[in-house]
């Protein structure tokens, strides 16, 4: 053909996706399927008689391979022929059917967004409800008093209390035991020294009756026990041992020969009774009664080596049966109110009853001035012609024989209530001193 022939297709966008179509030209508009993306389309009118449309040049791989004629009297059918591109093929749908996904995805959400509002505020609401009826429940159960109610506690093991308290039952006599035996197994005085409570008396003490090579072997530490004493005393750290040697009677001193009693006595005018006080002093031996008083100390038990000398070497009998003109000693002692028929009636004086704290037949009585420094101390064991008990104290005083002849013995010196060092401190009479009615320092307990 001649370049000057007349075209015989036309050619429009699609509406959808842009792709040009190619129809016959002079086809009336025509709906139908796009070539490419399948929408429906509707072509223009391209008859020849209403216009003339210069038609646009088309490569030859885009013609169509066939259309086909229209019959006259009938509606066209446009078979339109899809040009061979090399494209990657993908799936196309309809506008419908994205339409109408999008509208059921759309429905979908907006249930699944309903719903879910629905189950949030069906979960606060039985979070409401359950909260309300546990408030209601224990509103309803009878109120308790805070201290009644059950303590939870874990199993720790013993507290430092508990642990404390059985030490003082059970645990201090084995520290007690080895600070004995370390003391009496002690060579020098100097070793002694470590185990002792130190007080302004207790080197010269020990100077005096452990001099060097001395021993305890008349007294073994096996023959030694403990004795719990009373709580208040365990709680302030006060624990003691004790050795008791009572009193033994030699049985072959009573096989005496027959004869007179001028003769067994040896003395002129002997009576049964001199005879029975003979028997009695020639076989009872002495009781021994050694008291080894500890206090708890920050380095540990320490042994009062002050009362264990005065026990153990009877120091208070024979300070006060063997007078010695300006003699002082320091002694632990029990002292209670005494009636002296020489000054019962005097106001200005008052006996006191001045006993060994471990042998109670050792004792003396002596008188104090009422307006002294140590009689307003003692005033307040002060029991004659007041509405008082009779009461018994523990202290640690000093005792001096006066410089004249013939020597009397006096209080020299008031220290403490209680033994010094062991419960007692210098000092501690200040509460009492001059009031009858002022609470009295507690007692060692010890028998």
């Amino acid at each position: 053909m001649s370049g000057s022939s007349k075209p015989t297709t036309a050619t429009f966008s699609c509406k959808h996706c842009q792709k040009n179509i190619q129809v016959p030209l002079g086809l009336p508009p025509t709906k139908a399927p796009c070539p490419y993306c399948g929408q429906e389309v509707t072509s223009p009118d391209f008859s020849l008689r209403d216009q003339q449309v210069e038609p646009s040049p088309v490569p030859p791989e885009a013609q169509p391979e066939q259309v086909q004629s229209v019959p006259a009297g009938k509606v066209p059918v446009v078979q339109l022929v899809q040009p061979e591109i090399k494209t990657t093929p993908r799936v196309i749908k309809k506008t419908s059917e994205v339409s109408a996904q999008g509208a059921v995805s759309t429905e979908v959400k907006a249930a699944g967004a309903g719903m879910g509002k629905l189950v949030w505020l069906g979960l606060i609401v039985l979070l409401v409800l359950l909260g309300g009826g546990a408030l209601w429940m224990i509103a309803q159960q009878p109120q308790e008093p805070l201290d009644a109610a059950p303590q939870v506690t874990q199993d720790t093991g013993p507290s430092a209390e508990e642990l404390e308290e059985d030490w003082r039952i059970e645990g201090w006599k084995k520290e007690a035991s080895e600070v004995l035996s370390a003391f009496m197994n002690a060579s020098s005085v100097e070793e002694k020294m470590k185990y002792v409570i130190p007080n302004e008396e207790v080197l010269a003490e020990l100077q005096q009756y452990y001099p060097s090579g001395s021993t305890d072997e008349d007294t073994p530490f096996k023959f030694f026990v403990h004795r719990s004493g009373v709580e208040e005393d365990r709680k302030r750290g006060i624990f003691r041992m004790q050795y008791r040697q009572p009193s033994q009677m030699n049985m072959k001193e009573y096989f005496a020969p027959i004869g007179s009693l001028d003769k067994v006595m040896g003395v002129q005018g002997a009576t049964l009774i001199d005879m029975a006080y003979a028997i009695n002093e020639s076989n009872m031996s002495a009781p021994i009664e050694i008291l080894a008083f500890f206090k708890k100390m920050d380095d540990g038990l320490k042994l009062d080596a002050s009362s264990f000398i005065q026990s153990k070497f009877r120091t208070f009998r024979s300070f006060v049966d063997y007078p010695k003109m300006g003699h002082k000693e320091i002694f632990r002692v029990k002292i209670s109110e005494s009636i002296d028929h020489k000054y019962r009636d005097h106001k200005e004086f008052r006996t006191y009853r001045i006993e060994d704290f471990a042998y109670p037949d050792s004792y003396v009585n002596l008188s104090v001035r009422t307006d002294s420094e140590i009689g307003k101390i003692l005033s307040s064991l002060n029991w004659r012609g007041m509405n008082r008990d009779y009461q018994l104290r523990t202290a640690t005083v000093e005792l001096g024989w006066s410089e004249q002849k013939p020597a009397r013995l006096q209080i020299e010196r008031f220290l403490c209530w209680e033994f010094l060092g062991v419960g007692g401190e210098l000092g501690n009479d200040a509460e009492s001193s001059g009031s009858a009615d002022a609470k009295l320092a507690p007692t060692i307990s010890g028998n």
